[in-house]
């Protein structure tokens, strides 16, 4: 498993400065604590990132990713895009990130657990194509209200057959809205980020599909081995659309 977003480190804006609907903002908590609880889980999503042509066309390119997650041990995220896969791994001491069809691989050493991965692994691919990362912080409330304006209910939508709410959010930069399971657990559906002041308003969007929470890991599941015939790079050089095969 994103645009300009934000880290569940920043300061969240003053309570005074935001006009927040209180069903928003209840709905908001209750997603974020459960997503916040949750030891591990796996899901499957499907991602999309507008991408401006240099001809000025806006193509929007989608991915499918799979991802296990222990909070207490790291994350194995497998992302097919337009150019084949990417691979994601963090075992609690440094994040791999390789591409087989480009034959690419890179490590990032990480002090701290898997909010620190997390940073880290935006800080290389950019947040273009990870906001929907911003869901796996330890406190995803708090990230996602940071310069908040203005929140409402918007009202209940069908998403993969089922009824969510559907929460608008306006920040400095960005709109964003987010669709949560209304029946059952607080499961979010579906993110979408706008960045308002970028040239022609670049959307992310990204569908949420199968959150199975107590899924049973072991050390195989964090552990990487780069592929036959893969050769490492440097991150500082690397543009994160190329080995996420979307550049």
């Amino acid at each position: 498993m994103a645009v300009t977003l934000i880290t569940a480190s920043m300061t969240v804006s003053t309570a005074s400065a935001q006009d927040i609907d209180p069903r928003a903002d209840d709905i908001l908590h209750a997603t974020s604590d459960y997503l916040a609880g949750l030891g591990s889980f796996s899901v499957t999503a499907d991602a999309s990132t507008d991408i401006l042509m240099r001809d000025g066309a806006r193509v929007q390119p989608t991915a499918t990713g799979q991802m296990v997650l222990d909070r207490e041990t790291g994350f194995h995220v497998t992302r097919k895009g337009p150019a084949g896969q990417t691979t994601i791994v963090f075992d609690g001491t440094r994040v791999a990130i390789a591409n087989e069809a480009l034959a690419m691989h890179l490590f990032i050493p990480v002090e701290g657990g898997i909010d620190a991965a997390i940073d880290e692994v935006r800080a290389v691919l950019g947040t273009a194509v990870t906001g929907g990362a911003d869901l796996l912080y330890a406190n995803p409330y708090e990230g996602l209200i940071y310069e908040v304006e203005t929140g409402r209910h918007m009202d209940e939508v069908t998403v993969g057959g089922g009824s969510a709410h559907h929460l608008l959010y306006r920040a400095a930069e960005i709109d964003w809205q987010l669709q949560v399971q209304s029946e059952g657990d607080p499961v979010p559906v579906k993110y979408v980020i706008t960045s308002k002041w970028v040239t022609a308003a670049p959307t992310f969007s990204v569908q949420l599909w199968d959150v199975t929470p107590g899924v049973a890991t072991d050390a195989e599941t964090y552990g990487f081995t780069p592929p036959e015939g893969s050769t490492e790079v440097d991150p500082l050089t690397l543009d994160g659309l190329e080995i996420i095969a979307e550049g």
